[in-house]
Parts: C-alpha cells; structure tokens; sequence
C-alpha cells in the first residue's frame, strides 16, 4: 500500500473523529486499521469499502486521490428505494484547492431509484448532484430556479450542456471545444452572445460534469 492511500486513511480517521470512531462506524477492527496504518499489511477491497462508505467518501479517492473525495449521493436507508442527491451551492471558496474540496452541500433532494435507473440510466449514485440555475441566459431549455442534474462521471470536457466551475462560481452553458479554447454558448442567444475562454482564463475553467436531467419551475 502507497504511503497516498495511508495519508489519506489518516485524514478521513482524523476527519471522523479518530481511528475508533472510523473503526466502530465501518467494522473494520482497530488492530487492522493501525495494520493499514503502519504499511504492515495491505487492506482487501471489501475493508477499502466498509471504510469508504462509513466516511462518505469515494472508494476512488482513497486508493487514487484523483476522483471526487465527497461521497456526495446516498441510500436514505439500507435497501431503500430513495436515493438523496446533494444540493450544491453554486458560490465557491478557496480557489487554491481541489474543486472537490470547494464544492458545498446546501441540502439534499430525494429521487426515485427506479427513475434514476431505468430513466437517467444512472448506476453509480456517488457522482450526481443538482445545482440550482441562476438567469435566463439558457431559456428557454433552463430557466431561472431550475434545478438540474449533474453526473460528475461525465467530467471530461466535452461538447453539451454541462456544469463548470470558473473562479468563485458554478455556471451551466452549452459547451464547444475550439481551437485554443473554450467556447461558452447560452441557449438565450439574443441576450446573451457566445464568448471564448482561452489564455490563462483556461486555467481558472473546470468541468464537473453533464446536466442529465433538468426540472421545470411553472411559477
């Protein structure tokens, strides 16, 4: 085991109270953990599991660092039918670290499984977040106060309609990879024109993922 996957099992124990608190939560025996600690033995997928979960993070993020560290998506209960989706707040903080470390949960919003499933196609409920919108920059397809749904999987920037972090805020348009940048598309087009991300604004441009899915306000 790297000595990565042991600073960051340290940092989870410490986050969730100490190496008992972490142990009694995921059943994984102190003795075993302090075992992991030390790099005196090699944790098994299902110890890597059990830990992960009783943290709220990702599998992923221990044994890599790279994913999203925030196990954000969850079972109201064990075997439920209700999964909760973590509400983002669209401001960030702190620009000097990892866009997963900036990201906030206000609230979360229940979804049927079954739709997530068989409707959205969804299988890894970790990854999803909603996030609310904010204008008419993409009416009518989104419109102010909509909430839509974000599957962090889909990361890799692409062409679409996608959520992104630029500096201290998240924003939702319609994406176009050009040559030496970035186009940023708003659906409203008559108000809001395209413009270009590109030079040294790239670096302040992260993609978190597609809008799946988007829910309607009538009023």
């Amino acid at each position: 085991m790297t000595s990565f996957i042991q600073a960051r099992l340290k940092e989870i124990a410490k986050e969730c109270g100490g190496n008992r608190a972490i142990c009694e939560k995921s059943g994984v025996s102190e003795r075993t953990f302090a075992n992991w600690l030390a790099g005196s033995s090699e944790p098994k997928i299902i110890g890597i599991s059990a830990i992960a979960h009783a943290a709220g993070v990702t599998i992923d993020w221990i044994i890599t660092g790279v994913m999203p560290k925030q196990r954000l998506g969850s079972h109201t209960e064990k075997g439920a039918n209700t999964i909760l989706v973590p509400w983002l707040d669209k401001k960030l903080d702190d620009q000097s670290v990892n866009l997963s470390e900036r990201l906030k949960v206000n609230d979360h919003i229940p979804f049927s499984k079954k739709i997530l499933e068989n409707r959205l196609r969804q299988k890894d409920f970790d990854y999803l977040c909603i996030i609310e919108t904010t204008g008419d920059s993409m009416a009518p397809t989104i419109n102010n106060s909509d909430l839509v749904l974000i599957d962090r999987n889909q990361c890799k920037l692409q062409d679409g309609v996608m959520a992104y972090a630029f500096k201290d805020c998240i924003y939702i348009k319609r994406i176009l990879n050009v040559i030496g940048g970035i186009e940023v598309i708003s659906d409203n087009k008559s108000l809001y024109p395209a413009h270009r991300i590109q030079g040294s604004d790239i670096s302040c441009f992260e993609p978190i993922g597609r809008v799946i899915w988007a829910g309607k306000t009538l009023l």
